[in-house]
């Protein structure tokens, strides 16, 4: 299949993808059966030899023209391709697009730092981290004996330590030698396609990282400092949700294609940051990095372990916002902003307080929070159901000292936070602590994705967040390094590539992998990756992305009456003929039943109105024999001949319809990846 000529262009393969298609349905039905059948669960014994994940492996490799190579579509660290990408580069071209004359890179950078300094020692007018004084009663963990642990500062209404020595960065002038201590290289390019959410309003945040070539985690660990560019990508045709950002995937996909020099990439790669793809903005833009205040708006983020004369030596990250004028008055600035999603550690701790944010956080907030923590099974998955609200944000994430170990601030005794996290886990029949809900809480602050400690503040290699294996461990405290590998590893003396961390090499990137992979092979509409496009006369519908099995999003049922229609749009088979004799589905059903005797039944019916076929009943599966609190795989008793040869001639008219008939107000219930297999 991957012998045709140019079979790296995305165009090109999908051309093939119908004939590759066929091809897979001569292939043994491995993960077929790996379910119940028609209504009942699969006999061991009727299992192919091959394996669920070598029958998806070889259906990528017939699928796509070329395997994703994950160190050149997701994440690019050659020496040679990002050290043609430069700050000041990246710095000029957001002041050329601000429109503000006589502004210089240096002086952007300069002004970034000094922010890092108290009003006293500032050399700019610029906002300093002591521009407001931090409350001593919202400092977590309070009395530390340690001056240079006591924030003095404060953002967002949380304290800060303040003055940061990253602040004596704007005295340097980092580039008028390109190989100072003092001047920054570009080591990382990352694709996060996986940020894109279900609606398509974004197409995902696409990043550069830069490091202080001063820091090396071998000689100079305490000379560090990176800046990472974080722009969002916005949707030039939000209307058509995730499927108009293809292009954007498209491009990724190719930069895998075996045939690319380096060169090629690079000039490639070079132009989708700052010209950008045909009808796309580049990415390197002034409204990509939290002009916008919001979750999907990008920002610009600062990981900090830089000790001059200024104390403290300690890691922080920090996020900026880069905010421009007009044309008509144009003006450009970096603001120190809260960090999303990084709730301040003091309202996880039991301590009485009149601060309505405490009480606010630990009765009502936090709590609904937990059945989406508690509902992924993947460390990928791990989210809040909607971004946290500004108030609670704190203004910096760092786990040396405790300031944002919210394990700590829980404490080890009884809690009217871990009494209502524990309410919410009884209801929806979870086995999980509250401990561990507040340890997925944790792992999502800036600071415990890169560094996840226990309560007593050690790095901890066995991160207990209720999963079979523990949090995946870091480069301790960072995930991308100044420190370099062969891209071969046969060929030491060749070209290099800065390193990454075990988590993003053997966890994170893995993933994203898998999410871009399934974006380009898999229906939209029969994975639920479309919000709206099912739709149901009596059931509450939502896309759910934590309890998932293919793609970013499920589609959660509530069910508040005893019957339930779940409808789809219409849609068409010529991406997947021939198909399957059966119609199989991955549903979760929950743990807790309002009748644990009687879960009920699931039925589907199937229109092809261009066939003469309306509303056909192909059949029903009972509940009571599924597992609950997790996935089942259930098949529906075979599709007459008739059916299938209609589905076979790709009409663009089909149509299906799930009925539950189950006792009202149980559930929710979770449907995803809906096919048709042998």
């Amino acid at each position: 299949m991957r012998s045709g000529a140019d079979l790296g262009s995305a165009r090109a393969w999908r051309t093939t993808r119908n004939a590759a298609l066929a091809t897979l349905a001569l292939f043994p039905a491995a993960c077929a059966d790996l379910g119940p059948e028609d209504g009942g669960l699969a006999d061991p014994s009727e299992l192919s030899d091959l394996a669920e994940s070598e029958t998806a492996e070889a259906a990528q490799e017939i699928t796509l023209p070329f395997a994703i190579d994950p160190r050149k579509s997701l994440v690019v660290t050659d020496v040679d391709i990002v050290s043609q990408f430069s700050l000041q580069q990246v710095l000029q071209q957001l002041i050329t697009q601000s429109g503000v004359t006589g502004l210089t890179p240096l002086t952007l950078f300069r002004r970034f730092m000094d922010t890092h300094r108290t009003s006293a020692t500032g050399l700019f007018s610029v906002p300093h981290c002591d521009d407001t004084p931090a409350n001593s009663a919202d400092i977590y963990p309070p009395g530390s004996s340690n001056p240079a642990e006591q924030p003095t500062g404060s953002i967002n209404g949380w304290p800060v330590l303040c003055p940061r020595a990253v602040g004596d960065e704007s005295a340097s002038d980092p580039f008028a030698n390109p190989n100072a201590d003092s001047a920054y290289m570009a080591t990382t390019l990352t694709n996060r396609f996986d940020l894109a959410p279900p609606d398509g309003s974004n197409c995902g945040e696409y990043r550069v990282v830069f490091a202080r070539r001063g820091g090396h985690p071998d000689t100079n660990g305490l000379q560090r400092n990176f800046i990472i560019f974080e722009a969002r990508l916005p949707n030039p045709n939000p209307s058509l949700g995730r499927e108009a950002c293809r292009p954007v995937v498209d491009f990724w996909l190719n930069q895998s294609n075996p045939a690319k020099s380096v060169a090629t990439r690079t000039n490639e790669l070079l132009s989708f940051y700052f010209n950008g793809l045909p009808g796309f903005e580049p990415v390197i833009h002034i409204d990509h990095y939290g002009h916008a205040p919001g979750a999907d708006h990008g920002q610009i983020r600062t990981n900090e372990f830089l000790n001059g004369t200024s104390p403290p030596a300690t890691w922080s990250l920090r996020e900026f916002r880069l905010i421009h004028g007009t044309s008509g008055s144009p003006s450009l600035k970096i603001d120190p902003s809260f960090v999303k999603d990084n709730p301040a550690a003091r309202l996880f701790s039991p301590a009485a307080s009149s601060d309505w944010r405490v009480s606010s956080f630990q009765s009502t907030v936090f709590p609904q929070m937990v059945e989406r923590l508690a509902a992924a099974d993947d460390v990928n998955r791990f989210a809040y159901p909607f971004p946290m609200i500004s108030n609670y944000n704190g203004g910096e994430s760092l786990m040396i000292p405790l300031q944002n170990n919210y394990l700590n601030a829980l404490g080890t005794g009884t809690s009217t936070l871990k009494n209502n996290i524990q309410a919410r886990l009884t209801a929806m029949g979870s086995t999980l602590t509250p401990d561990q809900i507040v340890g997925r809480a944790e792992t999502l602050a800036c600071s415990g994705c890169h560094e996840p400690q226990d309560r007593d503040g050690n790095a901890s290699s066995n991160f207990d967040v209720g999963l079979s294996a523990p949090f995946p461990n870091t480069l301790v405290f960072t995930h991308t390094s100044e420190k370099t590998e062969p891209v071969d590893p046969s060929n030491p003396s060749g070209p290099k590539r800065f390193i990454l961390s075990p988590a993003l090499l053997n966890v994170f990137l893995p993933f994203r992998q898998q999410v871009m992979t399934e974006f380009l092979v898999n229906n939209p509409i029969l994975g639920f990756e479309k919000p709206g496009a099912w739709t149901s006369p009596q059931a509450q519908l939502a896309v759910h992305t934590g309890r998932v099995r293919e793609g970013i999003s499920s589609l959660q049922v509530q069910t508040p009456t005893a019957f339930n229609e779940i409808i789809s749009p219409s849609f068409s088979t010529s991406g997947f003929t021939p198909v399957g004799n059966k119609i199989k589905l991955d549903l979760f059903v929950s743990a807790v039943q309002p009748n644990p005797s009687w879960v009920g039944t699931l039925e589907v019916l199937i229109s092809i109105p261009s066939a003469g076929i309306h509303n056909q009943w192909v059949g029903n599966v009972v509940l009571n024999g599924l597992t609950r609190g997790a996935f089942n795989t259930v098949a529906f008793p075979q599709l007459q001949a008739g059916i299938i040869n209609a589905l076979n001639a790709a009409p663009s008219d089909v149509k299906l319809q799930f009925n539950f008939n189950v006792t009202a107000n149980s559930g929710p219930y979770y449907m995803d990846k809906v096919r048709f297999e042998n």
